[in-house]
């Protein structure tokens, strides 16, 4: 794994989580899968290109996706509606608005496209390449315990063996 490139999105996501729910985050174990299963949650799905190219997926479960809307909005959120989501989404695009930055600063020329967001149940997305382990997750835990699932999908993280 290339810590150049993830180093980056850790920072950003620590600083935007810290900005917008007065958060602070630890890092949970960060491990390599072989695709995205995901239950009763939200995904907001992203790609950057440019000398970074990926495909960024924040999974976050509804009860959290509801927290993280109501500090957002200032107000209790007991359903996600289309406001509720796309502050989500917001803070998402957010994350990664600041990690462009943060590569900008080193050298990196990137480019984020507009986020998309999957719901529901059961969901299933297909990995970029169908090759095992391409996918590196790293839980990111705010201090009241909630998660948000960063999924990080790119060849230029992962070496082929």
């Amino acid at each position: 794994m290339k810590v150049d490139y993830i180093n980056p999105v850790l920072i950003a996501s620590s600083k935007i989580i810290k900005a917008l729910l007065q958060e602070d985050i630890t890092l949970g174990r960060l491990s390599l899968m072989d695709n995205h299963n995901l239950v009763n949650s939200l995904a907001i799905i992203i790609w950057m290109s440019g000398d970074f190219e990926g495909r960024f997926l924040f999974a976050i479960k509804r009860d959290v996706a509801l927290y993280i809307a109501s500090v957002m909005m200032g107000e209790e959120v007991t359903e996600l509606n289309d406001m509720s989501k796309s502050a989500i989404a917001e803070m998402s695009t957010m994350i990664l608005g600041r990690t462009g930055i943060i590569f900008s600063e080193r050298g990196i020329d990137v480019r984020i496209s507009y986020p998309t967001m999957v719901e529901g149940d059961s969901i299933y997305i297909s990995p970029i390449k169908q090759r095992k382990r391409s996918i590196i997750n790293i839980p990111l835990i705010m201090s009241n315990g909630h998660v948000i699932d960063m999924k990080i999908e790119s060849s230029d993280l992962i070496q082929d063996n």
